[in-house]
């Protein structure tokens, strides 16, 4: 009688004993599951995020050289340009023109006439 009761105990405790280990491990597997399922969240927001970098950058680039390809076409008519007339023409600051018409210098499409302020003036190559 003694040695079922032991028994009994003993099958009791190894019971508890696997229920609270299963149930740590199964509380871990669904910490694990919340946390996997936030990293594919963030993983689809980041890749939403650059899709909508490239594309924005791809549109900028597109933007840029129409822009380019107007100054260059204001300069073959006209002569000669100011940085007040290039910001005029594409509806930007001076300092987005300014950008463009340096840039058009450094790829030697353009040249600068005068140092600065009002006197400088750029022509075509």
């Amino acid at each position: 009688m003694t040695g079922i009761l032991i028994f009994i105990v003993g099958f009791l405790f190894g019971f508890l004993v696997a229920w609270l280990l299963l149930r740590n491990k199964i509380k871990e597997m669904g910490e694990m599951k919340l946390e996997v399922g936030r990293v594919e969240k963030e993983i689809k927001t980041e890749r939403e995020i650059w899709y909508g970098f490239s594309e924005f950058n791809e549109k900028m680039a597109e933007v840029k050289k129409e822009r380019k390809s107007k100054i260059m076409n204001e300069l073959k008519r006209l002569g000669k340009i100011q940085t007040n007339a290039v910001a005029d023409l594409l509806d930007i600051s001076r300092a987005t023109a300014f950008r463009y018409l340096e840039e058009l210098e450094r790829e030697g499409a353009i040249e600068q006439m005068g140092t600065r302020g009002k006197d400088v003036e750029y022509r075509t190559k």
